[in-house]
Formats: structure tokens, C-alpha cells, sequence
């Protein structure tokens, strides 16, 4: 989608993170935008400095691991808008911990709404696009999705499927006038990491005091945002790279060179 002035975007997960920074750069751009979260007092917050900028913004709660209020948000969004230009499935949830200790729930909770998310939006917004010819339907992958990582599966597992529902998404529908882009951030400085389930194996927690269980958990996940999430690039910088690739309706939109490296070795099955 080369030139954004004067169209229409929603972008789930705006609150934070890269959906704040998308929706704060696709504003001066000129987009109007419509944006949903679960977190509404930071979602109003982002209202408000897009309102400043003199461009037309609403906001509407979304859990976008349900399909009814994934149906409510398409709802409002077309009560403003005739028109969706631009898709952006933003919304996820990470979550850590080894494989055996991660059970079945947490696993369908990462999917809900790292994946089945994704494929409400086909349902309810995808046939309008396909209507009109044109539109931009845009999902957020992972770096973690081109190349497996230990010690959170279900995060890797979830992302790997959005990578290829949109690679089978462009070419069964590459000549419907639709664009479709995967987002496959490395490492970017938000705070998925302290808001996502952390899974420790219960042999490993010693103590029986429900507080210190609780400091343990806690000191876990500062320690792992810190040391990895943390010394990442800024949202704003990572943003700025994905509008780049928007405007050229990349299929995969990285925000560092060397994940092409790593799909270039999985593809020639280097070891």
C-alpha cells in the first residue's frame, strides 16, 4: 500500500508496544484509524495524541480471542468507516516456560490469540477486501516464527502458524487485489514479556508460601525482560522499519537483515 493518506486502518493491540507506535506513525502519515485493545485507559491515552494531530481515531475493547467480540469490533468499525484499507492483527501474548511443565490451557491461550485471532479476522473482515479488490491484511508474526527458540513452545509454535497462514494467504489469493504482509519482529523493547503467563515446573519452587512463589515468579520474569527483551530495539524505530515495508506490500517485513539470513539457511538446509 503505497500511499496511506486519506485511508482506513484498524489495528488491534494499540495500547502498547508496536500497535501504539504503528498507530502513532500511520496517523502522521495521515490514516484514519480505528484502534482496539483490552487495556482501555493506555488505548485512550493513544486516542488523545492521535486527536491532536487533527486525525479521526475511535477505539473499541476487544478480546480478540473470541469471535463474537471480534464480530462486535468489525461492527463498530464499519458504523464509522465505509471502507477497511488497512488490516493490522497486532494483538498477542507471549508466555515462557520448558515444554513439560506448560499445560494444555496455557497452550490454548497463547493460540486463541496469537492464531485463532487471525482467523476470526479472515472470516469477518477478509470477505469485505475480497469484495472490493483491494486492502492490505496485515498480521504480527515473530522472529520466533521463521526460527524455533527454547523454553516458550506455545509462543513459537503459535507464531510459526501465523507465518504460514499468511504465506498460504498470499499465494492462494495473490491475484484478489489483496496484499498480505507477516511482521516478524526479533527483539523489540514492549511489555509483552511482564504482562504474559511465565510457566516454572512446581518441583522446581521450593517454598510453600503463596507470596514468595509469587517473588519467584516475579524475579523470573525481570530477569528475562532485562536481560533479552529489554536491550532490544525501540518500538518507534521498529515501527518506522514495518511502514517501510507496508508501503512496499512486502510479504515479510523484518525489522533487522539478518532473519532473511536465517530463512536463506533453513531454505537451503544448512545445519
Amino acid at each position: 500500500m503505497k500511499k496511506l493518506k486519506g485511508k482506513n486502518c484498524l489495528i488491534t493491540g494499540a495500547a502498547y508496544g508496536i500497535g501504539r507506535q504503528l498507530a502513532l506513525q500511520l496517523a502522521e502519515e495521515g490514516m484514519n484509524l480505528f484502534l482496539s485493545d483490552i487495556v482501555m485507559d493506555k488505548l485512550e491515552e493513544v486516542k488523545e495524541e492521535i486527536e491532536k494531530m487533527g486525525n479521526k481515531v475511535f477505539i473499541c475493547k476487544c478480546d480478540v480471542s473470541k469471535f463474537d467480540e471480534m464480530q462486535h469490533l468489525a461492527d463498530e468499525f464499519f458504523r464509522e468507516y465505509e471502507d477497511l484499507d488497512l488490516l493490522i492483527n497486532n494483538a498477542g501474548t507471549a508466555g515462557g516456560g520448558f515444554i513439560e511443565a506448560i499445560e494444555i490451557n496455557e497452550w490454548k491461550k497463547v493460540f486463541d490469540v496469537n492464531f485463532w485471532s487471525i482467523v476470526y479476522a479472515i472470516k469477518i473482515f477478509l470477505p469485505k477486501m475480497l469484495e472490493r479488490g483491494s486492502g492490505h491484511f496485515i498480521s504480527t508474526g515473530s522472529g520466533a516464527g521463521i526460527v524455533g527458540l527454547p523454553v516458550h513452545p506455545h509462543y513459537v509454535a503459535s507464531k510459526f502458524a501465523v507465518v504460514g497462514l499468511t504465506e498460504a494467504l498470499y499465494s492462494e489469493l495473490y491475484n484478489s487485489g489483496i496484499n498480505f504482509s507477516v511482521i516478524c519482529p526479533i527483539r523489540v523493547n514492549t511489555n509483552i514479556g511482564m504482562t504474559s503467563p511465565i510457566t516454572i515446573d512446581p518441583s522446581l519452587l521450593t517454598e510453600k508460601d503463596p507470596e514468595e512463589i509469587k517473588k519467584k515468579f516475579q524475579t523470573f520474569r525481570e530477569i528475562w525482560w532485562e536481560g533479552y527483551v529489554a536491550m532490544g530495539i525501540e518500538p518507534d524505530y521498529a515501527a518506522k522499519r514495518y511502514i517501510k515495508g507496508i508501503k512496499k506490500n512486502k510479504l515479510y517485513i523484518f525489522d533487522k537483515r539478518r532473519l532473511r539470513l536465517a530463512m536463506f539457511i533453513k531454505a537451503v538446509g544448512l545445519k
